[in-house]
């Protein structure tokens, strides 16, 4: 069997699951072949390029970034590559980008299986009826999804799949990197909880340290943690206002993004991680990170993620989506734990996470292969097929 995995890039945590994958098809005898549309850009440029690990990497425009390129562009020169190739399945990114409009309609020209991988639940995105009928088409041309978890069933039920027809494990992080134990400390920060991301209006960090103001009135001078905030973004000259407006710069840390070997040694000295992301935040891979460093979390009950990973009062706490009353209780709660609560809550993260590494990943991606490979192709309709070729997706920086 080969196997071609398309995407806009694959950056980040991409490269250790692909790596994952490719060993686990090999011991099978089948090949892996990685496609990547766009070599610049993407809202993990800051990571720099990619080690490829020594499997087969394909970009198709490396000088180009993801928004400078038109599905009418990318078309003629993946298709040749594909026809190159001539993959049994391909493994491709949502239908909406090019990667998985591309792949369902060379699916159809040459009965290649398509999976789809996606992480977008049904009401995280509003959709008209228009578009949803467009959507329902296109996936009728897919012959399983590839989510986060049974979370996702609903979804995939609304757009036509069968329980059979979807698996599980797309979000996951190499959980080895993240909980190795690191030399380096962080005492200069003090005791403190971290948020780490892209500061952008979905993800809330103000709101985090508007919460955090609150605590400290509530702390008082009972010890309290400082914050340390990572990343940087449209929101960052906000936060350093308010940081400076209401007294907090001997408290908030502001630094800017760090090297991926830079980041699990602050996940395992910090108390907690905070995430307050609104729906739109489709998983939130930080939050594994974290868990795999043994840090508890605050996650809102929005992001997608939560549900599945953050257990309240066993590895950490859930709050409402810009609620800072109600995150700030969360810092207060965990502030007034023994050390040994504390402490049970480190190791009930590990102890979750501990599931979530990189063979749930290639396992779950090589279940949906067996099966789409020994079913028939997914059946379309004239209109399905007519829209396939009509849409060739679009990608939007966020």
């Amino acid at each position: 069997m080969k196997v071609v995995a398309l995407h806009t890039d694959f950056r980040i945590y991409w490269p250790a699951r692909l790596k994952a994958l490719s060993e686990e098809l090999a011991s099978r005898g089948d090949t892996l072949e990685v496609i990547e549309i766009a070599g610049e850009g993407s809202h993990y440029s800051f990571a720099g390029n990619n080690d490829t690990l020594g499997m087969t990497w394909h970009i198709l425009f490396p000088e180009s970034k993801p928004e400078e390129l038109s599905g009418e562009t990318i078309e003629p020169v993946l298709f040749e590559l594909l026809t190159l190739i001539k993959p049994d399945v391909i493994l491709a990114g949502a239908i909406a980008f090019p990667s998985g409009a591309l792949a369902v309609k060379w699916g159809q020209m040459h009965h290649s299986r398509i999976l789809i991988f996606d992480d977008s639940k049904l009401e995280a995105v509003r959709r008209n009826p228009i578009v949803n009928f467009v959507k329902r088409a296109v996936y009728n041309g897919v012959d399983a999804m590839f989510y986060p978890a049974q979370d996702w069933m609903n979804t995939g039920r609304f757009w036509g799949f069968s329980d059979d027809e979807m698996f599980f494990g797309v979000d996951v992080v190499d959980n080895d990197f993240w909980s190795k134990s690191r030399k380096t400390s962080h005492n200069a920060w003090g005791d403190y909880f971290v948020a780490v991301g892209r500061q952008i209006p979905k993800k809330n960090y103000f709101e985090v340290v508007v919460a955090y103001n609150k605590y400290l009135k509530t702390i008082g001078e009972n010890n309290p943690y400082n914050l340390v905030l990572i990343g940087d973004g449209p929101e960052r000259g906000r936060i350093e206002q308010y940081v400076i407006e209401s007294g907090l710069s001997d408290r908030v840390i502001l630094l800017p993004f760090l090297r991926q070997e830079e980041l699990p040694v602050v996940y395992q000295n910090a108390k907690a991680l905070i995430c307050n992301s609104n729906s739109s935040e489709t998983w939130g891979l930080v939050i594994n990170e974290a868990m795999a460093g043994g840090c508890p979390v605050f996650a809102s009950y929005e992001c997608g993620a939560s549900n599945v990973l953050v257990k309240e009062d066993i590895n950490g706490y859930k709050f409402k989506c810009n609620d800072v009353e109600m995150l700030a209780e969360c810092m207060v709660r965990y502030h007034n734990l023994n050390p040994h609560m504390q402490l049970a809550m480190r190791d009930s993260s590990r102890n979750i996470i501990e599931k979530w590494g990189l063979p749930r990943f290639a396992n779950g991606a090589v279940e949906a292969m067996n099966y789409v490979m020994s079913h028939p192709k997914r059946r379309t309709g004239l209109i399905d097929k007519l829209i396939i070729n009509k849409w060739h997706g679009q990608y939007r920086p966020i």
